[in-house]
């Protein structure tokens, strides 16, 4: 376990020095640059899309096209040292499927409650996650607490990231991420399946 932890921590520094890179040649005008940033969070931008609008995929492919369309017009105004390239897209994104919400007249509610994490409520979600009641379960959760799970257990964000994503802090994070792991350990074990 410990092999993993450190495999991790060395593959998502890469990621960001690699990132680092890309953004500094497509702030010089370089749009293969641009490209191979596209195509390495395309897939992860695509699926937090489609579990944020109910597994639309016709939603989830016109946002992600805003997204990326975006993300090249405005990077310019991107300031590297505010954060990294991956918050600063998921915050487009976000702020995307915000107005996307907006305009179906849908309407969310956001609190900021500081409770210390569980671990063990943590491990559960994750050794179910992959099963499709727990799939089921997390669509079913408030969108604050849905959005906090996506990024954090399938899109694999950190704490400090999600905050910069949904401008919280990361006590405000951890607390809406407890909440959302109580719910559906609830979800999940008392009810077996959701209906």
């Amino acid at each position: 376990m410990h092999l993993l932890s450190l495999y991790k921590k060395k593959k998502s520094a890469l990621n960001i020095f690699t990132d680092k890179i890309l953004v500094y040649k497509v702030k010089k005008g370089d749009k293969e640059a641009y490209g191979k940033l596209y195509l390495k969070y395309f897939d992860s931008i695509y699926r937090y899309i489609f579990f944020r609008v109910n597994q639309n995929r016709q939603d989830a492919e016109d946002i992600t096209e805003i997204v990326f369309f975006k993300a090249w017009k405005g990077f310019e105004a991107f300031d590297e040292e505010r954060a990294g390239f991956r918050a600063w897209i998921y915050k487009i994104t976000h702020n995307q499927v915000i107005d996307f919400y907006k305009k179906d007249n849908r309407k969310t509610t956001l609190d900021e409650t500081v409770i210390d994490e569980k671990q063990n409520l943590e491990e559960n979600v994750l050794q179910n996650l992959e099963h499709e009641h727990t799939l089921k379960a997390i669509e079913k959760l408030p969108l604050d607490q849905k959005e906090i799970i996506i990024m954090k257990f399938i899109e694999g964000l950190s704490n400090q990231e999600i905050g910069s994503v949904l401008g919280k802090k990361e006590n405000a994070v951890r607390a809406l991420q407890f909440r959302a792991l109580k719910k559906l350990h609830k979800m999940l074990t008392s009810y077996g399946k959701p209906e």
